[in-house]
């Protein structure tokens, strides 16, 4: 596999769950602040499309409810650690678009996978859900 910046393929046995650019290739910091971002948002649109895939599952209207209510806990969990992760924008010069981009895309990637799982489970959550 193919190493690159993208936090997501940066673990040799955790491929993306999307289609991740190389950002190796670049040299400039703006490049590779851009290419971060494209990962970034490309981990977006995964997850709102696996997302919609385990809401159309909900058998009713609460489960859909409450899925709604921990995937906007998620959000907001994620966008602090990597701010905490990460530190203030004013701190991190140019580089800090590229490592809040990585950061967020590596949790991004991480909730794909847990939904993904829910997707995949036809026993319901607690059943596919081992804690």
């Amino acid at each position: 596999m193919t190493l690159t910046l993208g936090a997501a393929g940066a673990v040799a046995n955790d491929v993306a769950p999307y289609p991740v650019r190389d950002c190796g290739q670049f040299t400039t910091q703006m490049d590779l602040n851009e290419c971060a971002a494209a990962n970034l948002h490309a981990a977006d649109a995964a997850l709102n499309k696996v997302y919609q895939q385990v809401m159309a599952q909900q058998g009713d209207a609460s489960s859909k409810e409450q899925l709604k209510d921990v995937e906007r806990a998620w959000i907001g969990y994620r966008d602090k650690e990597c701010a905490f992760e990460v530190g203030a924008q004013r701190d991190g010069g140019s580089i800090w678009p590229m490592e809040m981009s990585n950061c967020l895309e590596e949790k991004t990637a991480a909730r794909i996978r847990e939904l993904t799982r829910l997707r995949g489970c036809t026993a319901g959550v607690s059943a596919c859900n081992p804690h």
